[in-house]
């Protein structure tokens, strides 16, 4: 006997959407099985299930998984716009593939790109606590004290923030500036540049160093390769 899976579990494998984006999928009435359109959430499907979405049928594709390091001025989305070409411009692929999360359009650095709807979404969800270092240039001199704060809970404007260790990499004494490194496992909106605000040294400069593990290597800005299956399998664990 086949085996049973969610509708929009079967959509995201196939590469089409995250889980989520399924989800919306087949309540706006965009999804097919067998010919019939499905609107509410529930549905199980087999392989032998014939499944549509936009009225085009979807197949179990394989996955590509790619490690870009972003330059910037590019946005993480799968649409340009104008003055704000994408990261996906710089992938040379048929596949339909996406960002894993976002870097604002200013951060550089580690950002993974995939067709895998179901691994994109258990990596940027909160609750799997994917840690993810960064290296930033802030404006003032930070102390000690202030590096301890990076260690702890935040919470302001009506949100908690969990960082989870911070370093001094280096002091510019002339230009008040200094260079820190901040690691942090939810990737909030804006994260890093809100906490670093907060405390008070705003960021000039952002590079995300490592994702899950995941480090640039030699990788120059803009450059980018597929993952090994290694990697793919340490993530995915």
């Amino acid at each position: 006997m086949a085996q049973l899976e969610r509708l929009q579990k079967r959509i995201a494998q196939a590469g089409v959407a995250s889980r989520r984006k399924a989800e919306e999928m087949i309540v706006n009435g965009q999804v097919k099985v067998n010919g019939k359109i499905i609107t509410k959430l529930g549905k199980k499907v087999s392989s032998d299930d014939i499944v549509y979405v936009d009225n085009k049928k979807i197949n179990e594709e394989s996955f590509e998984y790619y490690l870009l390091n972003k330059p910037a001025g590019y946005v993480s989305s799968n649409r340009s716009y104008p003055n704000q070409p994408s990261v996906i411009e710089l992938i040379k692929t048929k596949t339909r593939i996406f960002s894993v999360g976002r870097l604002d359009q200013d951060t550089t650095g580690v950002l993974l790109l995939t067709n895998d709807g179901e691994l994109t979404q258990k990596l940027t969800h909160p609750k799997h606590r994917i840690k993810r270092t960064y290296a930033a240039w802030v404006k003032g001199i930070v102390n000690e004290d202030e590096i301890e704060q990076l260690t702890k809970p935040i919470r302001f404007d009506g949100e908690i923030y969990f960082p989870q260790a911070a370093r001094i990499l280096k002091v510019d004494q002339k230009r008040q500036e200094s260079l820190i490194e901040i690691t942090i496992a939810e990737g909030k909106n804006h994260e890093i540049k809100k906490i670093l605000d907060f405390i008070g040294h705003p960021v000039i400069k952002l590079n995300r160093d490592m994702f899950d593990g995941i480090t640039i290597g030699n990788l120059k800005k803009g450059q980018y390769r597929a993952l090994s299956e290694q990697e793919v399998e340490k993530i995915k664990r």
